[in-house]
């Protein structure tokens, strides 16, 4: 009887050696979710992350850190609270996650002294302009338009091509799904609108640095559809991997 204990064969461990170091040239991306939410809404941010070549990193609400990631993407999610922007909450308001507000705040501040590139959706868009001075509107008529599903084309945004929204559409004006009824109102300083919808409401945005892209609504729903929501996360992630190679 042989003793010798069975080894992996030559060609098992090469894969395992190549998925490990994949895996390590992967940018990590760190994303913010709240356990008051059901965990498969945020399983479309992490599937677009990935499949761009990043490695999704979960971040809950009340994480006093940032780990070691590479990027930082704020997701969509319920409105933000409008006492952090100076207002009373209008009874259009719906569902505050006070706790995730604040752990969003203070990572997107941690990716800022950082440098880290960010990526901010829907809500996401919302809480940076918010964290960095500027306001919202606390409701928009016949904005949300989920009724008609998640990856309804809902109208046609105007797209500054000179963007990364624009330079990953190829194009000045794109379709877009809708669903929000909050939106930027006052401009924070050290950011500048790169596309506006129809009506004139803010569909996207970037810091004057670079490091942030944010959008209104949710390309994570649109990449298996549309190349320019493809080209979004493709983009992030590649700041992202940029960003880690400078830092080893």
């Amino acid at each position: 009887m042989n003793s010798r204990r069975s080894r992996p064969s030559l060609v098992a461990r090469s894969s395992n050696e190549r998925s490990a170091s994949l895996s390590s040239r992967r940018p990590k991306i760190g994303i913010t979710v709240s356990p008051k939410r059901e965990s498969a809404y945020y399983d479309t941010f992490k599937r677009a992350v990935e499949t761009a070549g990043g490695e999704a990193v979960v971040l809950t609400s009340g994480s006093t850190g940032l780990p070691d990631v590479d990027g930082l993407l704020l997701p969509g999610g319920w409105d933000v609270d409008p006492a952090l922007y100076g207002e009373e909450a209008d009874k259009s308001v719906g569902p505050i996650d006070r706790e995730l507000d604040d752990t969003e705040l203070k990572l997107f501040r941690l990716a800022r002294q950082q440098e880290l590139p960010v990526l901010g959706i829907c809500r996401g868009q919302q809480v940076i302009n918010v964290a960095m001075g500027g306001s919202l509107f606390q409701h928009l008529e016949d904005h949300d338009v989920r009724v008609h599903g998640r990856r309804h084309l809902a109208h046609t945004i105007e797209v500054d091509p000179e963007s990364e929204l624009g330079r990953a559409a190829g194009k000045t004006s794109i379709r877009v799904n809708s669903l929000h009824h909050q939106a930027v109102r006052s401009l924070a300083p050290g950011l500048h609108q790169t596309a506006k919808g129809q009506d004139g409401i803010v569909e996207g945005l970037e810091s004057d640095d670079g490091l942030i892209v944010a959008v209104q609504c949710h390309p994570e729903e649109l990449t298996g559809d549309l190349p320019w929501a493809k080209s979004l996360f493709e983009r992030f992630v590649a700041r992202a991997r940029t960003r880690r190679a400078k830092r080893r």
